[in-house]
């Protein structure tokens, strides 16, 4: 036996001892981007069980569940297990699929990310400690890295006008701090037949600037999908200048992350996107 599989037989004894009831492995090991899931079954509840791949994932989707998801209802998973050594937990399984798996109608999808944005208002209304400077001038160091990965594939001109609006995210110093996803995009929501959009995911979840959470959706969907901006926005309600000038800035950090990670990765989408967020700051 694997050592994963240890680790998630152990998860298994773990959600049998807080849920009090048998609790079995339902599927094989699936793919996810940050580490290992399956699917398990409890008496009349389905879970997931993940091995997060590294301790900092663990640490801030434990304490997301922890600290924040409890205040969003039926909308988020309920964290039922923990092992530290493992850097695994075991949380409720929410109804629904993917938004980027359904081929929905247009006011389908535009009730779904009405909803969306419902969800990601009460997460962002909760307290946060964070500090927007300590955040900007983090985000803009975090650009200064992505900057020198990307070394030859980025043109002289192109890194001018990053470091530019790096430079004025590190001065917008009273924007939002807010509990973010920080990866609130279609893949991570769940839309169902009873008419309700629930979130998935985690494990990038931090304090940042608010209108950052929103950098998904204004750069991979809205463009192609103004419809879908407006009816996030009916849910979330109405951005102020400082979230605009932020979610501004912070395409460009979108570009050259999108574009560093293509790279590395072999993945052209990431890095025709990175591209075309850099052609779109210039005009």
């Amino acid at each position: 036996m694997s050592h994963e599989s240890d680790a998630l037989a152990h998860l298994r004894d773990l959600a049998e001892s807080a849920l009090h009831t048998p609790v079995e492995i339902a599927t094989g090991q699936l793919g996810h981007a940050t580490g290992t899931v399956v699917k398990m079954r409890g008496d009349n509840t389905d879970l997931i069980a993940k091995l997060h791949r590294s301790p900092s994932l663990h640490e801030r989707e434990v304490h997301a569940y922890r600290a924040w998801t409890p205040h969003l209802g039926s909308t988020v998973p309920e964290l039922i297990a923990v092992a530290p050594e493992l850097h695994g937990i075991v949380i409720t399984a929410l109804p629904g699929t993917p938004l980027d798996t359904q081929s929905l109608g247009p006011d389908d999808e535009r009730d779904a990310h009405r909803d969306a944005g419902r969800v990601l208002a009460r997460l962002h209304a909760l307290p946060a400690q964070a500090a927007a400077s300590d955040i900007t001038d983090y985000l803009a160091d975090r650009g200064e890295h992505w900057l020198a990965r990307l070394g030859h594939h980025i043109t002289q001109h192109d890194a001018h006008l990053v470091r530019e609006h790096l430079r004025l995210l590190r001065s917008t110093t009273h924007a939002r701090v807010a509990p973010c996803h920080l990866d609130f995009q279609p893949r991570n929501l769940l839309w169902h037949t009873d008419r309700r959009t629930r979130v998935i995911d985690f494990e990038n979840s931090r304090e940042d600037l608010a209108a950052r959470d929103l950098a998904r959706l204004a750069t991979r969907i809205w463009p192609q999908r103004p419809d879908l901006r407006e009816a996030f926005l009916d849910g979330y309600g109405p951005l102020d200048t400082s979230d605009t000038a932020v979610l501004h800035h912070v395409t460009a950090l979108e570009a050259v992350t999108s574009m560093a990670h293509g790279l590395q990765h072999g993945d052209d989408y990431l890095v025709d996107l990175g591209r075309r967020l850099l052609a779109n700051l210039g005009h």
